[in-house]
């Protein structure tokens, strides 16, 4: 029998919280969205990472094992459809 190394990638839901002051509900938007920028950007952990919603599942890839090392086998194949951001590009 073959071993093989199946890598399967997902997305997680994570949230964060950043505090603002601002004089009215339109500006408080504006600077929640150039906030929101540069949280995305950090790579500090968030507050929260929601494990129980694993979404948009592909397998990265899959390799064979022999006594040489990994053999490529295939990347990124769809697997499911619970797609967040639309459907795959074709």
């Amino acid at each position: 029998m073959t071993e093989y190394i199946v890598k399967i990638a997902f997305w997680l839901r994570a949230f964060d919280s950043v505090p603002l002051e601002a004089a009215t509900d339109t500006e408080v938007i504006e600077k929640a969205k150039t906030a929101a920028r540069i949280a995305m950007e950090s790579i500090a952990y968030p507050e929260h990472i929601d494990t129980d919603e694993r979404r948009e599942g592909v397998i990265a890839y899959i390799d064979r094992i022999d006594p040489d090392g990994h053999e490529p086998v295939i990347e990124d194949v769809e697997f499911d459809d619970d797609r967040i951001h639309g459907p795959p590009a074709a």
